[in-house]
């Protein structure tokens, strides 16, 4: 695990980014992408980098009894606040693990979600592989962003060195890494709404 970037993120569990509840904008952001990738009561899914838990929350409540979640961060106090926030709910699993370290079942999942989080892997190519190996057949890898990729990429150049490189690939990087593991990118917009990527797999 980065325990460098750990640190810089515990630091950032109680800012408003982290932590607040989301703004009408990107709660209308969160509807639309649960509505596009299709999670509904007895999704089973990966969350890396879950933060606070602010998402995870909400996954919880859609997936429902029958769902599933596996929520992890490197920050042990954003991990912290996750469990808080999510306390005596059944549905959901949270470690304190990098996506690299992560030990997954393979093929046991219906979704990878990674949200604000895929630019902070160390190692991008093998958080794909690792991810995509626990994905059932015809699962979904969904990157989600509030921002674009320059607008992201612009904030890390200018933010603390544990994160002055975490950037998100160009597209053809992207492709690149996808179907290295065999998966297909479906959807990638990258525009003033954000950015979506949803990937399959390509057998």
């Amino acid at each position: 695990m980065n325990r460098e970037k750990a640190s810089f993120f515990d630091t950032q569990a109680d800012q408003d980014w982290a932590d607040e509840e989301y703004t009408p904008e990107e709660t209308a952001k969160i509807r639309r992408l649960i509505q596009e990738t299709g999670i509904t009561a007895g999704t089973r899914i990966i969350e890396p980098g879950c933060g606070t838990g602010r998402l995870t929350k909400i996954l919880s409540d859609t997936v429902g009894d029958k769902g599933h979640l596996i929520a992890f961060d490197i920050s042990p106090k954003m991990t912290a606040k996750c469990r808080s926030r999510l306390e005596h709910r059944r549905n959901v699993e949270i470690f304190l693990s990098s996506t690299e370290d992560f030990i997954f079942e393979k093929q046991t999942v219906d979704m990878i979600l990674c949200h604000q989080v895929f630019p902070h892997f160390d190692d991008k190519p093998l958080a794909v592989r690792l991810l995509a190996n626990a994905l059932k057949p015809e699962g979904k890898f969904i990157v989600f962003h509030f921002k674009n990729s320059a607008w992201i990429n612009d904030l890390h150049r200018k933010a603390h060195p544990s994160v002055i490189a975490d950037m998100i690939p160009s597209q053809q990087e992207m492709k690149d890494m996808f179907e290295a593991v065999g998966m297909k990118i479906d959807t990638l917009r990258d525009d003033e709404d954000g950015y979506f990527l949803s990937a399959t797999s390509a057998v």
